[in-house]
């Protein structure tokens, strides 16, 4: 009796730690005290029920009297959901099946006995602990708090497991018969859940793993863009420096006039008339940094024999910041360029047009293209690794602001059209 009541309140403390290890549940002072105080009243509570109903009512009784109140416990002290604490609960109870199994080793050995069980059975559950809080609590932890699908497939077995058990040996005896179909249920329950579980594990594995490439390609634009936009405000300090030293340029100007050397003047002017061009942005609007990116555009307009016509007319108020719409015209333009370059000089061409239409944001810009190009649920499909979130991000600047982003190739003219409500509405 001594030994039974031993090894039930070794069983308890595995449950309540091995439960509060899959919680995440941190091993402080206070969380310690709160485990003990539910642990010894829950101990109280069990000694209740065998006074008045007996150890066989008690363990039948067990989901109520401790199950339930761990459950309890864990939503209302730890705020853990519904579901999570059901889970973390079962799932301890099912890891008590390891020293119990153990345990009964005993049997096989020559010196067997209650005290030798009771004795595998403490080893065990120290070590099962040890190896639940050393590698796994915190990967089902993660698992559990990663989504509500995989939460629910990760908990078949567990919650299967459960039911089978009280069903089978606690509340009926079923187990005991031989019956083949109650003695293969497990098996064949860890087979389906494996599959389940496998699946939906592979398909949220997936897409955090698109989420998480997506995001770096999207912060790495952001930085390029950036990087941009802060090499074109260098090229404009240049032109402020320059036009600082205007006084000087127009003295010596005005010296060599005096002395009537007009062929040193002509020369010194064309000589001045280079350098600005080299760094002086051409002026397509009145905002900076846009007016700084569309002329670095120009730039490489150039350098590749494309016909390049901005068309800007912004309106009064803007319903992007200055980041959001330069990020959104550099992703555009940079794959309007490489769509460009792919096709003989001469039919190269970019075209850019922003302005107000009914009250609308408009951004449209028209490139040539090959006809290689596909569109998939409004979505051009990126040729390479890699590509292909320029587009996603214009789409998710779009979305934000409440507008929308068309994507469309006709006759070797590859168009964007970027819809955003003036009177912005984020959603």
């Amino acid at each position: 009796m001594i030994l039974q009541i031993v090894r039930y309140i070794v069983a308890l403390v595995f449950g309540v730690v091995a439960t509060a290890a899959f919680a995440g549940i941190r091993n402080t002072r206070k969380n310690i005290f709160g485990l003990s105080i539910v642990s010894l009243g829950i101990l109280l509570l069990q000694l209740v029920f065998l006074i008045l109903m007996g150890l066989d009512q008690t363990l039948a009784l067990y989901p109520i009297h401790t199950h339930l109140i761990l459950i309890v416990f864990l939503i209302f002290h730890f705020e853990c959901t519904c579901l999570d604490a059901v889970i973390y609960t079962l799932l301890a109870y099912m890891c008590c099946q390891i020293p119990a199994w153990f345990s009964k080793l005993a049997i096989y050995t020559p010196f067997n006995s209650g005290g030798l069980e009771l004795t595998i059975y403490i080893v065990t559950v120290c070590a099962t602990l040890y190896l639940i809080c050393r590698f796994a609590a915190k990967p089902v932890h993660e698992l559990v708090q990663s989504s509500t699908r995989s939460a629910i497939a990760f908990s078949l077995v567990p919650v299967t497991y459960y039911l089978f058990d009280y069903v089978t040996t606690v509340w009926t005896q079923l187990l005991y018969t031989g019956n083949y179909h109650i003695t293969q249920f497990m098996p064949l329950i860890v087979c389906v859940s494996y599959l389940i579980f496998a699946v939906i594990y592979n398909k949220e594995q997936k897409k955090r793993v698109q989420s998480n490439e997506e995001r770096t390609m999207l912060e790495n634009e952001l930085y390029n863009v950036e990087n941009e936009i802060e090499s074109l405000s260098e090229l404009e300090h240049k032109t402020r420096v320059y036009r600082h030293d205007m006084r000087h340029h127009l003295s010596l100007l005005l010296m060599y006039l005096e002395e009537d050397q007009i062929k040193e003047a002509k020369t010194y002017i064309q000589e001045n008339l280079k350098t600005i061009d080299s760094f002086t942005p051409k002026r397509y609007c009145d905002m900076q940094i846009l007016n700084l990116l569309l002329s670095h555009f120009a730039g490489r307009a150039e350098e590749i024999g494309a016909s390049y016509h901005p068309d800007i007319k912004l309106p009064d108020h803007l319903p992007l910041s200055n980041m959001e719409i330069c990020t959104l015209v550099s992703n555009a333009l940079e794959n309007a360029f490489d769509a460009t370059e792919n096709v003989p000089v001469g039919r190269r061409m970019v075209e850019v047009r922003i302005q107000e239409f009914q009250e609308q944001l408009v951004i449209s810009i028209d490139n040539s293209c090959n006809n290689d190009i596909v569109i998939i649920d409004n979505l051009p499909q990126a040729s390479r690794t890699g590509h292909g979130y320029g587009t996603k991000s214009i789409q998710s600047i779009a979305k934000v602001h409440g507008g929308m982003a068309l994507f469309q190739v006709k006759e070797e003219i590859f168009s964007l059209m970027v819809t955003i409500p003036l009177h912005n509405i984020t959603v």
